[in-house]
């Protein structure tokens, strides 16, 4: 019988539609120009589009109606309060968003904008991960998929980045752990590009673990080094796998099996959130996986969620720009979430991001060692 996975969408975040260059800065539109020749030194700028556009979410969901899974619900989601969304921002950069709603404009260099129905789409993005895990801890099921946009691991406490405006992820883990009393969550970020927002909130937090595993610095956003382990009582509870570009399949599943899943097992979270970020395949041209090593790392992570946390997993979208590299991989993701198994995993002859998944191992190995379960009894659970 088929795994329920609860499926959280709603299509006012096509709202958020950006667009193009912003004339009104031109000073932006040239730094934006360099860091794509930078990154991606094929592209067209002349052909250029936003490309946190809403096509990204109306191809997975297509691809979802066309080909049912068995075990899916389609759920529906409220906005984020302000409330929620201050549990993980400052409440003045709250408030700014929100002034912004009805408004178009550029917010950073790297192209992060708003259109008039960005604020809308923002806060069911993070509404989403809310309205996911108080159905988990209310046992309707254990797992849980949020095709969301503007995604989030991005933006820190205090502003907008990197396409994101509120943290989605983040205003999740603080739900969990201020308004719904889990003392451990655990957070594997796994899309291209580092989450410095996820890691910058956290990075004090002994009862957020943050595993992300990205292309290597100077790569966008250029942090993520290895030696950013966090702070204070936070210390060793902060994991960077920094990988080169090119990176395949077998990489991702031995992040997973070298750092993941033996960093889980120290720190015995309660719920496992997954920001899942597709833009490592190969059709998004800067690594090279495909939807069948995102099916078997899922499949992966499913077995470690029931083993620790009586299955509690949110995944939810952050990167991943192909149309069609994102419906085939989340399509495979949510069928692994379903219980179907995983038939194949392609795998590359030589897969460059081996030796650095092993230079991370053995540089974390002493902090993992030495993780212990959160600080129970400080989630300060609301009613």
């Amino acid at each position: 019988m088929a795994t329920t996975v609860l499926i959280y969408y709603d299509f006012r975040m096509l709202g958020h539609n950006p667009h193009g260059w912003d004339p009104g800065r031109p000073e932006w539109t040239d730094a934006v120009k360099a860091m794509i020749e930078l990154q991606y030194p094929n592209s067209n700028l002349d052909t250029y589009r936003h490309p946190e556009r809403p096509e990204r979410l109306t191809a997975i969901v297509d691809s979802l109606l066309l080909e049912p899974i068995d075990g899916v619900r389609w759920m529906l989601l409220a906005p984020a309060s302000a409330t929620q969304l201050e549990r993980a921002h400052d409440a003045a950069y709250v408030a700014h968003v929100e002034s912004l709603d009805g408004q178009s404009g550029w917010l950073a260099k790297d192209t992060t904008a708003v259109s008039p129905g960005s604020v809308t789409a923002a806060r069911l993005a993070a509404g989403a991960g809310i309205g996911a895990i108080e159905a988990i801890a209310a046992g309707e099921a254990r797992r849980a998929f949020c095709i969301v946009r503007p995604p989030g691991h991005h933006a820190p406490a205090d502003r907008a980045r990197g396409f994101c405006l509120y943290n989605n992820l983040a205003v999740t883990a603080a739900h969990a752990r201020k308004a719904l009393g889990y003392d451990r969550v655990m957070i594997w970020d796994l899309d291209m590009h580092h989450g410095n927002g996820t890691e910058a909130i956290f990075y004090d937090d002994p009862n957020v673990l943050v595993v992300d595993s990205h292309c290597a610095a100077p790569f966008y956003p250029g942090s993520g080094l290895l030696a950013e382990t966090g702070a204070g009582a936070g210390a060793g509870y902060n994991l960077n796998v920094p990988l080169p570009v090119g990176s395949g399949n077998a990489t991702l599943q031995a992040v997973f099996e070298q750092v993941v899943r033996p960093a889980a097992r120290a720190f015995r979270p309660e719920i496992l959130l997954i920001s899942t970020g597709f833009d490592c395949h190969y059709l998004d041209m800067v690594c090279a996986m495909d939807e069948t090593g995102y099916a078997a790392v899922t499949q992966s992570i499913c077995a470690l969620a029931d083993e620790l946390c009586d299955g509690r997993l949110v995944m939810m979208l952050e990167g991943g720009y192909n149309a069609k590299a994102l419906a085939d991989s989340a399509y495979a993701v949510i069928e692994a979430l379903a219980g179907n198994p995983v038939s194949a995993l392609n795998v590359l002859p030589d897969d460059p991001g081996a030796a650095a998944v092993a230079d991370a191992a053995t540089f974390h190995a002493k902090a993992i060692g030495a993780l212990a379960p959160g600080q129970a009894g400080d989630a300060n659970t609301e009613n």
